[in-house]
Formats: C-alpha cells, sequence, structure tokens
C-alpha cells in the first residue's frame, strides 16, 4: 500500500500580548516573573490529489498554554531546546531558520513587555504565538492508489497528527458548563484571546476558568482539555 506523507511548506505567525488583566497601577517590590505563552496553531494539510475534481484540505486548530521563568529569555538557545518538544509536535522543524525567527521575536516581545511593566505588581506576564502551519503532501513515485484510498489515508494522517486531542461528550458539556454573568473587566477569553465584556454571559468549567460560550462549545468538540489548566471533561 502506497504510504502519504507531508512535509512543512509554510508558516505564518505573529507574536502579541493580548489584552492584559495583570496590569496594575501602583508599584510595588519586584518580584520573580513568569512568562504565560500561549500557542494558538492552526494546521492546514493539503493533499495534491483532486477528490471529485476539487482539492480537500483538512484543517486543525490547537491551543494551549506555557508557563516558564522570564530568566529564560535571556538565553534563545535555552529557550530553543525549551519550547522544541512543542513545536516539533505540530510538525515544525526545530532545526529550520523559520523556527530560529520564531524563537527571536518571542524573545524581543517578551523582554518589550516585561521592561513595560518593571515596577508593576505583575507576577505573570501574557504573550501570545499565533501561527498558520501550511502542509502539502509529498511526491510520490509510487503507482498512484485509487481516489478511495486517497481520501481515506489523508483523513487518517490528519487524525493521527491531532496528538491525542479527543472532544468532550456533549452530554457532559451541557452539564457541567455553568452560565455565568461578567462582572469585572479582569480576564479574557483565551480560546479567541479577546476580553470577556461586562454583562455579557459566559460559560464557565468545573475548574472555574470562563470564555465566550461560542468559543468553550466550539473548543469541547475537538479537545476535552481546558485551554488554561488542562482540567479534563469526560469523554465518554
Amino acid at each position: 500500500m502506497a504510504s502519504i506523507s507531508y512535509e512543512c511548506y509554510d508558516i505564518v505567525y505573529r507574536v502579541f500580548q493580548p489584552h492584559s488583566r495583570f496590569q496594575q497601577t501602583h508599584h510595588t517590590p519586584p518580584r520573580p516573573m513568569q512568562i504565560e505563552l500561549i500557542l494558538n496553531v492552526t494546521s492546514l494539510l493539503i493533499p495534491r490529489r483532486r477528490i471529485d475534481g476539487h482539492l480537500i484540505n483538512f484543517e486543525r486548530l490547537s491551543l494551549e498554554t506555557l508557563r516558564f521563568d522570564l530568566g529564560l529569555l535571556q538565553s534563545h538557545d535555552q529557550l530553543r531546546l525549551a519550547l522544541a518538544p512543542n513545536f516539533i509536535r505540530y510538525g515544525i522543524d526545530v532545526v529550520s531558520t523559520a523556527y530560529d525567527v520564531i524563537i527571536h521575536e518571542i524573545v524581543e516581545c517578551g523582554l518589550r513587555i516585561a521592561d513595560s511593566t518593571t515596577g508593576n505588581n505583575c507576577e505573570v506576564l501574557p504573550l501570545c504565538l499565533e501561527m498558520r502551519v501550511v502542509f502539502v503532501e509529498k511526491e510520490n513515485e509510487e503507482e498512484e492508489v485509487s481516489i478511495g484510498r486517497a481520501t481515506a489515508e489523508s483523513e487518517l494522517e490528519f487524525e493521527r497528527s491531532n496528538y491525542g486531542m479527543v472532544a468532550a461528550k456533549e452530554s457532559f458539556v451541557k452539564k457541567m458548563l455553568k452560565k455565568v454573568r461578567v462582572k469585572s473587566r479582569d480576564e479574557d477569553c483565551l480560546i479567541c484571546l479577546e476580553e470577556l465584556e461586562i454583562g455579557i454571559d459566559a460559560s464557565q468549567m468545573p475548574c472555574s476558568h470562563a470564555f465566550h460560550c461560542n468559543c468553550i462549545e466550539k473548543w469541547l468538540k475537538v479537545s476535552h482539555y481546558c485551554p488554561v489548566c488542562r482540567f479534563a471533561m469526560p469523554t465518554d
């Protein structure tokens, strides 16, 4: 049976500070800071074969939160090693120039934010990395497989690249998500990275983390883990 494999074709990314709920207006003695890096990754899988005259692409959304000491930003090499396992899971070559550039942007943006909050009561600094990674099917010189087999193998390859993400059981989602009224401007929805506006109804997970209702419902159809603390919702 001919195998289908994919290679990274293009990476589009941006590093930025989301709306911060950690900023304070008063000054306190300096404390050890940590960086909370939110990885928001969209993977696009593009097969070369056409199905019924059309190219069928597969897209997957991944979201995870990493936390590490601010001091790690002082060394590009240490940060490269620390983040390498996460980037490898997303199919990114960690010895490539693209990976080095992304690490450089994380360092520059992180240090810039840290400098701007010097003297403030900030223990955790939020930083977001959004990436769109495009993979294309490698050319295969073996004999062509049938259209049906190509479709099945493409879907299987995509499922295997989902890194074990399993959706939460819908019936438990309805029972366990709690509607809460947002009363203060002190947190964001860490799925869409937008502010939870005062007066709206948000969905709160059993771990107490709140999100826009549509955001968390969509997320739990992909992963049963809380995007912030990885609290596990039931899957069956």
